[in-house]
């Protein structure tokens, strides 16, 4: 699943930032480029690297004229961010009732996954 997730430029992006810490675009760049046959441009890892903050998957913080960027989470919680990513977008193109009756439907109106669904929805604790 972990592959569907992200394109292949977005994830030795995201391997650089687990394995590595958190770096500037031009860090990011070097390393993706190291021993690499067709270097990427300064501006192409910029762009992956501001798209995958956008995404959330990214923080950043200003030093100086550039960013420092660092992994929102690590590489184990990957398929669970992007869940809760997912769920959120669902969240707002159908609303709460209808994400929790679906969530009802397939575990009953009293399970924990229909309640942990409904406080995500309406802005409470993560669902876990």
């Amino acid at each position: 699943m972990e592959s569907d997730i992200l394109g292949p430029l977005e994830r030795r992006v995201m391997e650089h930032l687990w394995r590595s810490g958190p770096s500037t675009v031009g860090e990011t760049r070097e390393a993706l480029n190291a021993g690499a046959a067709s270097p990427l441009a300064y501006t192409t890892v910029m762009t992956i690297l501001v798209r995958l903050h956008e995404k959330g998957y990214l923080t950043r913080a200003r030093e100086g004229r550039q960013y420092r960027y660092r992994a929102s989470f690590d590489e184990a919680s990957l398929p669970a961010a992007v869940g809760r990513r997912e769920l959120r977008r669902l969240i707002e193109r159908h609303g709460v009732k209808s994400v929790a009756g679906f969530a009802a439907d397939l575990t009953g109106t009293d399970s924990d996954l229909t309640r942990r669904l409904e406080e995500l929805a309406s802005g409470g604790e993560e669902a876990s």
